[in-house]
């Protein structure tokens, strides 16, 4: 039994012509006389009643029928479903992302990548740099969103991999007032080895704002008068906890530009010692999914708004 067999059957039966019905399955008109014979021989009975210009279906040939369009539907429905898991990975665009970026800078990435598009499924896995840039190279994530940082030009900044700046950001040392709506800082960025300890609070190592911070910090104070009073890999825990007034923090100024406009913090240092960064989307030269490449072509058209 093959399933042309039966295609062919139903398409005669529609057309009730061997020829219209040979033509309508694109196949001459011998080879196709003789599927309908081998049907008629799997069967063991005649099922076509031949005339010079229509042939009609026998009693049993009605009976095929009837089966063959059962069969035909339940074959077609079960590849579509069969099908539907991987339509649906197709349709589904995974990023690392920061957990800062993730909220800050993502919905409006996606705001504009999206629009005029079919819908998609996006999931977002919030990550240390590390590890997102191990998913993108083990190819488990189609893009990974990130602040540029030395150490990750290392491992993605070759021919493999390509990026595009999809924003910037900066990290600014801030406090909360001396006094409410104040204008000095409670803590600020010790510069003299006879300044007092600062309460500081610091990222995780795993946090490519930390290292990022950690990379500059030198330059901007005298390190050993930071005393860490508290640790997080989540930069909006650090911003509560300078707003509450427990310490100095380094913190995004996107994250802290109403805090500053408002007076619940204020800076602790000069905004020229601000530490500028890049924002980046990466994606691996080898991503071969359609739904990716689209998207691409969209990160680099808002990247050159």
């Amino acid at each position: 039994m093959d399933i042309k067999w039966l295609e062919d059957f139903v398409a005669l039966s529609k057309s009730r012509n061997m020829f219209q019905a040979a033509e309508a399955r694109n196949v001459t008109h011998p080879a196709f006389g003789r599927r309908i014979k081998a049907l008629e021989e799997w069967a063991g009975v005649p099922l076509v009643e031949r005339g010079h210009q229509v042939s009609t279906l026998n009693p049993a040939g009605r009976s095929v029928l009837a089966a063959a369009i059962d069969v035909l539907d339940i074959l077609r429905d079960t590849r579509q479903a069969l099908q539907k898991p991987e339509q649906a990975r197709n349709r589904k665009i995974t990023i690392a992302s920061g957990k800062t970026l993730a909220h800050s800078v993502l919905p409006g990435v996606m705001a504009h990548v999206q629009q005029g598009m079919p819908a998609f499924q996006l999931k977002v896995i919030t990550t240390t740099l590390n590890y997102g840039v191990d998913m993108l190279a083990d190819g488990e994530v189609d893009f990974l969103l990130c602040h540029a940082h030395e150490p990750l030009y290392a491992r993605i900044d070759n021919p493999g991999y390509r990026w595009r700046r999809v924003g910037a950001d900066k990290l600014v040392a801030v406090s909360a007032p001396v006094t409410p709506g104040g204008r000095h800082p409670r803590y600020a960025v010790p510069k003299l080895g006879s300044d007092a300890p600062v309460p500081f609070l610091a990222y995780a190592d795993s946090m490519s704002l930390g290292r990022i911070l950690h990379d500059r910090l030198r330059g901007l104070c005298v390190m050993a008068q930071l005393q860490t009073l508290y640790e997080s890999d989540l930069a909006d825990a650090l911003h509560a906890m300078a707003r509450q007034g427990f310490g100095l923090a380094w913190l995004p100024h996107t994250l802290v530009d109403a805090d500053l406009r408002a007076g619940n913090l204020v800076r602790a240092d000069s905004a020229r010692n601000d530490i500028h960064m890049e924002i980046r989307v990466y994606q691996s030269v080898d991503n071969a999914k359609p739904l990716a490449r689209e998207v691409w072509g969209r990160i680099e058209a808002y990247a050159a708004r």
